[in-house]
């Protein structure tokens, strides 16, 4: 029987009982129907994953109590932070999804010079908690046990600035640059893609004089949206757990 996973912000330990959020709440009991003894797994990002079952439930709250862990805590490997350009519609929220399940440390919408799309603060917060919430499912959905962090849009070279030493990658159609067949088992990469219109001739030379191999992938030209699901999964293949 499929046992449904779900993050909360609360600390995970075996023999305690906690309560579970509103929205969590009603989604066990109304969504999946779940009842008093129903099984469910916990996980945090922070202290693995734990089994746990449905001990009681009140209007808007479900208190569950956690009976071991399932999984030590761990993160991704390798560590993975992409840059992505900002796009319009829903492809920003694909994007999010399809990155978290191929195992993405980090990820930063990026304003570039071809992009059209500007968020206003207030706007821009209510999309941070949506890409979080999107990010949140797809980690229950996929079986991991840490949440990707989305952060603040930035430009390329603040995103950069904010990296770690790492194998620097820029996808762009016609690149004639190759994916290495190995960066060692530690270490990180850092991914730019750009959006809807690709990069300007400036920011690839931009990348290129900061040790950014420009790679592509074959002869296709690959929608904003599929270039993450179609680079991550090569990187999984060569340096991760798709081997």
């Amino acid at each position: 029987m499929r046992i449904s996973r779900v993050y909360t912000d609360a600390q995970l330990e075996a023999d305690s009982t906690l309560p579970l959020s509103a929205e969590v709440s009603h989604y066990l009991c109304h969504v999946l129907r779940l009842g008093v003894a129903g099984a469910v797994h916990l996980f945090n990002g922070r202290d693995g994953e734990f089994a746990g079952e449905i001990v009681h439930i009140k209007k808007h709250e479900v208190l569950v109590r956690l009976l071991s862990q399932i999984r030590s805590p761990g993160q991704s490997v390798p560590e993975i932070n992409l840059g992505l350009g900002l796009s319009r519609g829903d492809r920003m929220d694909f994007a999010i999804q399809k990155s978290t399940e191929l195992g993405v440390t980090q990820l930063t919408p990026i304003y570039t010079e071809h992009g059209e799309v500007r968020l206003t603060p207030a706007r821009l917060q209510n999309k941070l908690r949506h890409w979080h919430k999107i990010a949140v499912s797809a980690s229950e959905q996929s079986g991991r046990i840490d949440i990707p962090e989305v952060c603040m849009p930035a430009s390329i070279a603040d995103w950069y600035q904010s990296t770690g030493a790492g194998l620097n990658l820029l996808l762009e159609p016609g690149g004639q640059d190759k994916f290495p067949d190995s960066i060692g088992k530690s270490a990180a990469v850092n991914l730019l893609i750009g959006p809807e219109g690709g990069f300007s001739e400036a920011e690839i030379n931009w990348a290129r004089e900061h040790n950014f191999a420009v790679v592509g992938l074959g002869a296709r030209k690959l929608r904003t949206e599929t270039a993450p699901i179609a680079a991550l999964s090569i990187l999984q293949y060569l340096y991760g757990d798709m081997k």
